[in-house]
């Protein structure tokens, strides 16, 4: 298993049984699934079904659903299957169908409209085409075509000079989150988040619905770079969403922004995605480009806790080859991450002012002078394995803990290996049942070290305050 976790978008090529579990022997650790692409019946015969395969196994994994949010898409006019448009002419964006003879494209959300202004640039297709509002009417927009091409529908639409008003929170959402609440999903993932009130609203919803599902933020849009410390605070774990987030900011200082993220986001202790684009080439062919396996190494080494493949697994041809080669890029450059991680040197030099942090540094500087074989961490929340896991030591860590949503949970966050293990208020038994959990497992053998950390009382949260150098008996 590798340390930085690979996770992967369900599709047409990859939704059955079969896939899923080959899927998942060659390194999985979570699966998403769309509610944009999957009508709701089909998206909760497929948390099931993932439900099924892994009561079925001894590896865990997380059960992601991405919301759609309020993601701009065009409609077209009826007639049309796509529309083409070529660089200095003119196109309306309309808030309905239009009789005219012009060519047109219809917003998604009408009320959009009004707050777009003469000006204003609309991206179309992830950026690909560009138009500039040059005259606003009552419900359409006329546009230049600054950069032209094909009009596809259901082009997804980004206005990066506009602040919308409307919801992050859309009532499709609402729907689906509904529907879907009593079925064990592990993480929703909160498309175009702009500030911490979009994930506390999604949190207070789902604690309505006694729900134990944790909140993924999509970081795509700059208001969410205006408020990202604020939107990490709140949040379970954030997914970079290179694709939106490189349109609605620039190409050009996207990988800036990469670096930047994940160093501010990582001094939260949550888990910390990278998305889009990572092995695209691998759609149709069988090897990655040169490009795509630096990127991987650079995300690695930026901090990342996982990468998340979409397209590639979803519609490509080979969705197993693509885990496969993703692995093999993960396992060579985690061989190195003490030479080249100066991000995680940086870490280790901090002053800890927090008992849980302390230990947990802690555990990471004793397992390294003791070289000890694994890191043991009783967690009833995660918290522990998350705080150890910042500090990127070279020994796994296995996160031992009674609750089963922390359990779920925890497969993406980097370098972690949850176990379920029994309700236990005596740390002598926390501690034999982690270290023969350990040697059941095969991570320890006799006369192996192993660094263990817990709290007292047994199983309450946020009382980390114990660490222990245990010799294997």
């Amino acid at each position: 298993m590798t340390k930085t976790k690979i996770l992967c978008s369900l599709g047409p090529k990859s939704e059955n049984v079969t896939t899923i579990r080959e899927l998942l022997k060659a390194g999985v650790s979570g699966f998403r699934l769309s509610a944009t692409h999957y009508e709701l019946d089909r998206l909760i015969q497929l948390v099931n079904l993932l439900d099924e395969v892994r009561m079925d196994s001894s590896k865990p994994f997380s059960i992601i659903v991405d919301l759609p949010g309020s993601k701009l898409r065009i409609k077209l006019p009826a007639s049309l299957e796509f529309l083409e448009v070529r660089d200095g002419e003119n196109v309306l964006v309309s808030e309905a169908e239009l009789q005219t003879s012009k060519k047109y494209v219809i917003l998604s959300e009408s009320r959009v409209i009004q707050q777009i202004n003469e000006g204003d640039v609309v991206l179309l297709d992830d950026g690909r085409l560009q138009l500039r509002v040059v005259k606003k009417y009552g419900k359409y927009v006329d546009c230049f075509v600054e950069r032209g091409g094909k009009i596809k529908k259901n082009s997804g639409v980004n206005l990066p000079t506009v602040k919308l008003s409307i919801p992050s929170i859309t009532e499709k959402d609402r729907y689906v989150i509904k529907s879907t609440s009593n079925l064990r999903i592990d993480y929703y993932c909160l498309s175009f988040v702009r500030s911490s009130k979009d994930v506390y609203e999604l949190k207070n919803l789902l604690e309505t619905l006694d729900s134990p599902s944790a909140v993924l933020a999509k970081i795509e849009t700059k208001e969410a770079l205006e408020n990202f410390e604020e939107i990490c605070k709140a949040s379970d774990g954030i997914i970079i969403a290179r694709g939106d987030l490189a349109v609605e900011t620039s190409l050009e200082n996207l990988p800036i922004l990469q670096k930047m993220l994940i160093s501010r986001a990582s001094r939260f202790r949550i888990p910390i995605i990278v998305a889009t684009q990572l092995l695209e080439s691998m759609v149709e062919n069988t090897q990655p480009t040169r490009t795509e396996v630096t990127d991987i190494a650079n995300a690695i080494l930026d901090g990342a806790d996982g990468l998340l493949l979409t397209i590639e697994t979803a519609i490509g041809e080979r969705p197993v080859l693509v885990v496969e080669t993703m692995k093999k890029i993960l396992k060579s450059v985690e061989e190195h991450l003490d030479e080249l991680g100066i991000w995680f040197e940086a870490r280790r030099r901090e002053q800890s002012t927090d008992t849980s942090d302390a230990i947990a540094k802690s555990s990471y500087e004793i397992a390294r002078e003791t070289h000890a074989k694994l890191i043991i961490a009783s967690t009833a929340s995660g918290s522990t394995a998350r705080r150890v896991s910042y500090f990127r030591p070279n020994c796994p860590i296995l996160a031992t803990t009674p609750k089963e949503s922390t359990y779920f949970q925890l497969p993406i966050v980097w370098g972690v290996v949850p176990v379920l293990v029994p309700e236990a208020y005596s740390v002598d038994i926390v501690l034999h049942v982690a270290v023969e959990k350990a040697k059941t497992l095969g991570y320890v053998e006799p006369s192996d070290v192993v660094i263990i950390t817990l709290g007292t009382p047994c199983g309450v949260v946020g009382t980390t305050n114990m660490l222990k150098v245990h010799i294997v008996e």
